[in-house]
């Protein structure tokens, strides 16, 4: 065999590797969320509200002008706030079974499959029979939502406001790793006691519109990994100074 031909296949192979190499790797573009060129000024959210589900704990407040008689609705304001934490179940109402709530002097109240403003209007209803001028107020107690796969900091996180995006979601997981998929974020929901799973992508500048980028209670996201994980450039430079590397081992290897 030649020198010439030798040198040809040295060349063709480090020529292999090179694109190998460069074909896993990971820039700034894959790190990057909602990619667009332009600003994004007021977009706005096609939100779908949340139905309530059996399960869900419920917390009720009602503020009245009159004194009350009925303050069983406000007890989570005089208890421990650390008690509360640790087992909220001991101040909420939980949707049972039957799809209502139990509760004190109203009775059985249908819960399930409302919203929670629509909850809200009924229990009001109800409220101006025991205090003048009730304002209610409703909350999830166990909102929670699960972030498995390529983030920072795995795992179940309670919510307290309950419009929350997947972004902050991932905020909380101390955000992906950079070999998190952000084009295929999968979220996993119990829908009528059934599981639906879909993916956002969160490249997309249209994202921020999409009501599947807002979360409901009890959601499960999975951040998949990237398939190039060989190599994560943070920026052009360390491109450029393996690609010169490269070549200059290429020069040396030949030259000997």
């Amino acid at each position: 065999m030649t020198n010439y031909s030798i040198v040809s296949k040295n060349y063709a192979i480090y020529i292999l590797l090179f694109i190998f190499t460069f074909s896993s790797c990971i820039t700034n573009r894959d790190l990057e969320y909602i990619r667009s060129s332009k600003e994004i000024k007021n977009a706005k959210v096609n939100k779908q509200d949340y139905n309530l589900q059996m399960g869900d704990l419920i917390s009720i407040q009602i503020s009245t002008t009159t004194e009350q008689q009925h303050d069983f609705f406000n007890k989570e304001n005089l208890a421990n706030s650390q008690l509360m934490v640790q087992n909220p179940y001991l101040f909420g109402y939980i949707i049972k079974e039957d799809g209502n709530l139990d509760l004190p002097s109203f009775g059985k109240v249908r819960a399930e499959g409302f919203t929670l403003q629509e909850l809200e209007n009924v229990i009001k209803k109800i409220a101006e029979s025991y205090f003048e001028s009730p304002i209610v107020k409703l909350n999830i107690i166990n909102f929670e939502i699960s972030i498995l796969g390529e983030v920072n900091n795995p795992g179940t996180f309670k919510i307290i406001d309950p419009e929350v995006n997947i972004l902050y979601a991932l905020s909380l997981s101390g955000d992906m790793t950079q070999f998190g998929n952000r084009r295929k974020v999968k979220v996993i929901r119990n829908e009528n006691e059934l599981n639906r799973v879909f993916y956002v992508d969160l490249t997309k500048k249209g994202v921020l519109n999409n009501a599947d980028f807002m979360l409901q209670p009890h959601d499960i996201i999975y951040v998949s990994p990237l398939r190039k994980k060989f190599y994560a450039f943070n920026n052009i430079s360390n491109i450029v100074s393996m690609s010169l590397s490269a070549v200059t081992l290429f020069l040396l290897i030949n030259n000997n």
